[in-house]
């Protein structure tokens, strides 16, 4: 008996289709089939919405997608319209339906990250029709060859030969189109597979919708903890709030800027990369009197220089600063600024780039409201490879916190070690990833389900089916695009090189419009997503380690680690 979905003939079902539902469930030689009854296609490619009379995955053979036709009478005019019982004549065949259902299936399976190598192919069956039917369909060249299936097919000793006949011819067809398939295809854990794609066994689980609610929820609880300690620390001029990641240090730094802006004290918030910068805009978008600007793109705006092609770090940190002080110092110049908000301060603090903050301050960086938010141990990725442990080439062992309170020797001083971002789940197993403990308390409610995973490959192409597959698993789970961020620590990533269905599914070359966001560990610093998944963690990047943990602790909820490293593969969590 094969594996009927659903398990019963539904009430209302006409005679012809029940026919061949109880032909297809009692067959001994079906036992190994999955058939779907009724099966709807919500995402039809000609039809608002569509409905499969029968789908039937038989291993080793293929998917079948059959219309089936009850009517007594069948006709075709020499109009070319078809005549079924006493339905209106229809220039749509059923041939034309079972194709396009069969073609709607096919889309919606690839566009689920999946490939099938098997034949996909469709009949038509007239249960209560005779065989002489077959011959007189067949003559016209609208119809399918060896598509049609009659009332003699029903018969126990016709069924299986009738629909593995049927398969066979549509492969014959795609071959010669050029389609190749794999021999022995749907295995057995192809038709699972099948199974959990098309009508996956759903058990309740937060969906991203209702994640994002609680997470809004958590953030607007741990936002209110944070501005009781601003407000304990708003007697001190200049502040240094430090804490490792996902501890609140931006929203810290929004809702200072907010403050001073209340004051009527004239803002920079300023960072160091772009696609933090376009999210602190975003966030104040309603609030002109804050100006939310990149370092770097302000010294281009006073300076008015463009970047050369070939722009290194001597030139950003050397070149540009220097040209920019050689106006802000210069006699007349009048400093746009009274306060000054820095968020990951740590990518600021060195001496060319605290200068020119210095000079755009009406006080001075020691005479202003200042308060810089950072994660000084964990997050100092973007200084040069040859001067990761010094401040400078010019000031070996001078690290940059030291840099940065020397500038502000009076500030007060705020840690915060509460992970506001991520579900302790999540966030003990970023510590367990890392081998490290990170923080002292969580602020998000436990919700008791997986969160963390890592799976290991041993080559590009290993990497890459797994990308497919976790991206898939995510999709089946409801997670919109929007909500996955696939990160690397390097350029020439695994997203950069993704084929295919991924290739589809991702955003155009690092950018923000549709399809799922993914870039480098550096470009998306500061920021945060519901689900990262993280890839190339195979230890040829420098610095990887510390990459690892920003990538890691972008995630929300979910983080997905793909790695060729045996001592990060060894911390996956074990199954429960």
């Amino acid at each position: 008996m094969a594996t009927m979905i659903p398990g019963a003939i539904r009430p209302g079902t006409p005679p012809g289709e029940a026919k061949v539902f109880e032909a297809l469930r009692d067959h001994p030689g079906t036992s190994d089939w999955i058939v779907w009854h009724g099966l709807p296609i919500r995402h039809h490619e000609t039809q608002v919405e569509g409905e499969a009379d029968f789908v039937i995955v038989i291993p080793d053979e293929g998917m079948l997608v059959v219309e089936v036709k009850s009517h007594e009478r069948v006709e075709v005019g020499a109009d070319g319209l078809w005549r079924l019982g006493s339905q209106e004549p229809t220039s749509r065949s059923p041939y034309d339906q079972a194709i396009e259902n069969a073609r709607s299936l096919r889309s919606w399976i690839l566009r689920r990250a999946y490939d099938p190598r098997y034949p996909i192919w469709h009949a038509v069956w007239f249960p209560n029709r005779g065989g002489e039917l077959v011959k007189q369909l067949e003559a016209r060249i609208d119809v399918t060859p060896d598509a049609t299936l009659t009332r003699p097919d029903l018969q126990p000793d016709r069924l299986v030969t009738s629909l593995v006949k049927a398969l066979r011819a549509g492969e014959r067809e795609l071959r010669a189109r050029g389609v190749r398939y794999e021999e022995g295809r749907p295995t057995q854990a192809d038709l699972a597979e099948a199974r959990d794609l098309l009508t996956p066994p759903v058990t309740w689980q937060q969906a991203s919708a209702d994640a994002r609610a609680v997470r809004e929820r958590d953030l607007r609880e741990a936002t209110e903890r944070q501005e009781e300690a601003l407000q304990y620390f708003a007697h001190y001029p200049r502040l240094v709030v430090e804490g490792p990641a996902g501890t609140g240090k931006t929203n810290i730094a929004v809702r200072a800027a907010l403050q001073a802006a209340n004051r009527e004290e004239r803002v920079l918030l300023t960072c160091f990369n772009r696609k933090l910068e376009a999210e602190l805009r975003h966030r104040l978008r309603d609030r002109e009197e804050v100006t939310v600007a990149r370092v770097h793109h302000l010294m281009l705006a006073i300076t008015g220089i463009t970047p050369p092609p070939d722009a290194d770090d001597a030139w950003w940190n050397g070149t540009l600063p220097d040209a920019t002080l050689a106006i802000t110092r210069a006699p007349g110049f009048e400093p746009p600024y009274s306060c000054l908000v820095a968020d990951e301060a740590q990518d600021l603090a060195r001496d060319s780039t605290l200068d020119v903050l210095d000079s755009l301050l009406e006080g001075g960086l020691a005479g202003s409201r200042v308060i810089v938010a950072g994660d000084f141990d964990g997050q100092d990725i973007y200084r040069p490879r040859h001067a990761r442990s010094s401040s400078s080439p010019a000031e070996p062992g001078v690290s940059r916190r030291e840099t940065l309170l020397a500038r502000l020797s009076d500030a007060g001083r705020m840690a915060v070690t509460r992970n506001v971002r991520q579900r302790p789940e999540l966030a003990a197993f970023v510590e367990e990833l890392l081998g490290d403990d990170v923080y002292e308390q969580y602020d998000r409610a436990e919700l008791g389900v997986e969160c963390g995973q890592i799976l290991r490959f041993d080559s590009a192409e290993q990497q890459q089916a797994q990308l497919q597959q976790v991206l898939r698993a995510l999709w089946e789970e409801g997670w919109e695009p929007r909500d996955i961020l696939v990160l690397s620590p390097r350029r020439a990533s695994a997203a950069r090189h993704a084929t295919g269905s991924v290739a589809d599914a991702l955003a155009p070359d690092d950018a923000d419009g549709p399809g799922i966001r993914w870039g480098t560990v550096h470009l998306f610093k500061g920021l945060e997503a519901p689900v990262v998944v993280l890839t190339d963690v195979d230890g040829a990047t420098p610095g990887w380690r510390d990459l690892l943990y920003v990538g890691a602790t972008r995630a929300t909820e979910r983080l997905v680690v793909l790695t060729s490293l045996d001592e990060i593969a060894d911390r996956a969590p074990l199954p429960h």
